[in-house]
């Protein structure tokens, strides 16, 4: 059954670390197309997962990026981070749009130097008990979220696999870093959530978005 990652948590904010070195935004070296796309993913984060505040490990991988296709019509993607780079299992839609989320949208994010800080875990734990919407968390990793259509029911769509938990490891918001919008460049948004899971047996990951 798919849960959540729950320890440790964290959340990502705009600052340089002097030990780990998160990013957000940015391009990927080898650019991520979608089998039979026409355009490239976005890539939102790179994690350093040695930082012992980010939830998720992948054995041979140090730099993990966290990658979306918003302009494949929002499509929900898997794919895996490998040694030889990613490899995308699965997308829902390939109807690529230029102008979608909104107009003029930005062919990458300008790159930000991130920190993992640590959230409160009681006042998590309190929101967890009530039940009630954590948005004023803002996008973090690891922890209890709440969700608006709770946990997404998917399965892992690794050809190879296809028989793990997909487990929820971060929730990405509208507003990531400051001056920066990912579904909207004037409105808040802040209700959409962008939601990644791993398979707790062959690490691929899915990602796809919820909204109230």
């Amino acid at each position: 059954m798919n849960d959540f990652i729950r320890t440790p948590a964290s959340r990502p904010i705009e600052k340089q670390n002097e030990v780990y070195q998160h990013t957000f935004g940015g391009e990927l070296g080898q650019p991520v197309i979608p089998p039979g796309g026409s355009a490239p993913c976005h890539l939102l984060y790179t994690i350093d997962t040695e930082d012992p505040l980010f939830p998720v490990r992948i054995e041979s991988i140090r730099f993990l990026p966290l990658i979306y296709c918003q302009q494949y019509n929002a499509a929900a993607m898997s794919y895996r981070v490998e040694k030889d780079g990613i490899k995308v299992d699965y997308v829902e839609s390939l109807k690529w749009r230029d102008n979608f989320p909104y107009e003029d949208y930005p062919k990458s994010f300008p790159r930000r130097s991130i920190s993992l800080e640590p959230v409160d875990l009681d006042a998590l734990q309190l929101a967890e008990m009530a039940d009630t919407d954590t948005e004023d968390f803002v996008s973090r990793f690891g922890g209890w979220h709440w969700l608006c259509q709770g946990i997404p029911s998917v399965g892992c769509k690794n050809p190879t696999c296809g028989k793990g938990n997909m487990n929820v490891f971060g929730v990405i918001y509208n507003s990531p870093v400051e001056g920066v919008r990912l579904w909207d460049p004037d409105e808040d948004w802040s209700d959409v959530e962008i939601i990644y899971q791993i398979c707790d047996r062959c690490s691929s990951i899915q990602v796809c978005n919820r909204c109230t």
